[in-house]
């Protein structure tokens, strides 16, 4: 479904480009995919059952070979447990020497009692010394059940020996005194066998063999290319562990075979070389591009052309109209073409003038509400303060307080002065400060003097300018609902500063405080109209959006018992 949508967003032009495309690059793709798929698998499924038939090969000789080894090891060690020392230690030795010489790569047989002592041998000739501390014959010691095979590593039992050889050993149980005692059979086997039967098989070009211990140590590698445990070989043969898989070596394609060796806790991995079968795949994909690529090449070329001839004169249709949506109503188009397109156009010509006599109608318009509403809201600031201001006047002028009754005509000439302000909606703060203090000494006054006020001004934020009578609603609030002037003394404080590039105004006072719902319920019942009861604090809300739009904000926060402060946040450019 969104395909089909967004097709419906194409012009004529893209649609029949894209369509002529699609259609034939969905055909082409379904016959070269099935094709390649067909191919790869085929020869894919060749080159792993080749690779792993030659990986079983190559195991199949070496576990030929070893079990040959094992063989000898078991018909020596049986010999020994059977003849013992008493008496015949000459004759041993006989048997260890002839097992040497029947099988060439065997270069000695030894058996050494639990200290590395030589007890019997395949030759006379001194042995090195410190024996028991080769890995070789603690391995026997500890797992007495199996064969160990050691690494290659130049022959250490005898002291002029530089042969390479890998010590196969066992324990073994013989009798000396007819004392039932352990010894270790080792067996140095020549390396040069196990190099012959790796270079007995072609594994191709750069293809190899490695062999490893089971602690993945490399034992023996085919390649100069992989010497010790950090070459990429040994790195592949540890995260696969043993079965087939393919992999990369510098560049290389090749199928990756490991799998155990008999008698032995080694694995052989065989890596085949098969760059051919990569090459094969790599032409096929690069022949079928270049065949999809010259035929669509052909294909966008015709269906373009096509296209082009119905599309251009509508193209500059929507290019003109996207101008028109960013606002530039005032640039007429004229076009050549087929005859419904020129009629076309004009008529968009038309309809765009009359829009833009609309708009202008309703901006007009718009604005007139707009200020019309902002002086409503002015005007709507409590008309009964004057009524109740003027009867305190009335009490105090009874009462013979002419003092206090100086003061409440004196503050309240200034009260109006300044709410009349010429006509004009924005004062300054300084003068929208004064208002406030003229309304709370009216309002003291009124009271009693059961309120106090207090003004911590920054004298730096008079300059400002600002919507008037914004905070004469706040101070009525703080004192109607704030403060309790029947039994106690409040105190009011009005202050105005500076901060991250806003001007702040706030009325504070010590009274009742707000629970967190009543906070909520102010905020719903200054913001939605419906659920108004505050008249004043919606006022100041509605003047302060409508003029300082969204940046502005009105902002409550209380502590119960404590305080509650209303805070108008002002965007600095605005004031």
């Amino acid at each position: 479904m969104k395909l089909i949508r967004k097709f419906k967003n194409y012009s004529i032009r893209q649609a029949i480009l894209v369509s002529t495309v699609l259609i034939i690059s969905i055909a082409m793709s379904i016959v070269t995919i099935g094709n390649y798929i067909n191919f790869n698998s085929t020869t894919t499924d060749l080159v792993e059952n080749t690779s792993k038939e030659l990986n079983k090969q190559i195991i199949l000789n070496y576990e030929s070979y070893i079990s040959s080894v094992v063989e000898t090891a078991n018909y020596i060690a049986a010999i020994t447990t059977e003849y013992g020392l008493d008496d015949n230690t000459e004759e041993l030795n006989s048997v260890y020497e002839q097992a040497t010489d029947l099988q060439t790569d065997i270069t000695s047989i030894f058996l050494l009692d639990i200290y590395g002592n030589r007890v019997v041998g395949s030759d006379t000739d001194s042995i090195a010394v410190g024996l028991r501390h080769k890995s070789w014959f603690k391995d026997a010691l500890i797992n007495e059940s199996i064969f160990h095979f050691s690494s290659p590593h130049i022959q250490d039992v005898f002291e002029s020996s530089y042969k390479e050889v890998i010590t196969i050993t066992t324990t073994v149980d013989y009798y000396d005194n007819l004392t039932k005692k352990t010894g270790v059979l080792v067996v140095d086997l020549l390396i040069d066998n196990i190099v012959e039967l790796s270079t007995a098989t072609n594994l191709g070009e750069n293809g190899h063999l490695i062999i490893l211990n089971d602690d993945d140590t490399l034992i023996y590698s085919s390649t100069e290319k992989c010497i010790d445990n950090s070459c990429p070989s040994v790195t592949l043969v540890e995260q696969l562990i043993i079965g087939g898989d393919h992999v990369n070596i510098d560049g290389t394609s090749m199928y990756l075979s490991v799998n155990t060796l008999k008698n032995t806790r080694w694995r052989i991995a065989t890596f085949v070389n098969t760059e051919l079968l990569a090459e094969t795949r790599s032409n096929t994909i690069l022949f079928s591009a270049i065949i999809i690529a010259v035929t669509l090449f052909i294909t966008i070329i015709v269906s373009s052309t096509i296209s082009k001839r119905i599309s251009t004169p509508l193209q500059k249709l929507m290019n003109h109209m996207q101008k028109i949506q960013k606002g530039n109503l005032y640039k007429r188009i004229e076009l050549e073409g087929q005859i419904e397109v020129v009629v076309l156009a004009d008529r968009f010509n038309i309809m765009i003038d009359e829009i833009r006599d609309l708009m202008e109608t309703v901006l007009r318009e718009q604005k007139d509400k707009r200020k019309t509403e902002f002086i409503a809201l002015q005007t709507q600031i409590n008309p009964h303060f004057l009524y109740n201001t003027l009867d305190s006047i009335i009490y105090l002028s009874e009462h013979k307080q002419n003092e206090k009754v100086i003061q409440m005509v004196s503050a309240l000439s200034k009260f109006f002065r300044i709410s009349i302000s010429r006509g004009k909606n924005i004062i300054l703060l300084k003068e929208e400060l004064e208002h406030a203090r003229n309304y709370l000494l009216i309002q003291q006054i009124r009271y009693n003097e059961k309120f106090k006020f207090e003004f911590q001004v920054d004298e730096n934020t008079h300059q400002y300018k600002v919507v008037k009578l914004l905070l004469q609603p706040l101070i009525e609030n703080a004192i109607y609902h704030g403060i309790n002037t029947e039994y106690n003394e409040g105190i009011i404080i009005i202050r105005s500063y500076v901060s991250n590039e806003k001007l702040y105004l706030e009325v504070e006072d010590d009274g009742y405080g707000i629970t967190e719902e009543g906070i909520n319920e102010l905020y719903d019942q200054i913001k939605i109209e419906k659920k108004s009861k505050s008249v004043g604090l919606r006022n100041v809300y509605q003047r302060l959006k409508l003029y300082y739009g969204e940046d502005s904000d009105f902002i409550i926060e209380s502590e119960l018992d404590t305080k509650t402060i209303f805070r108008l946040e002002i965007p600095i450019e605005r004031a």
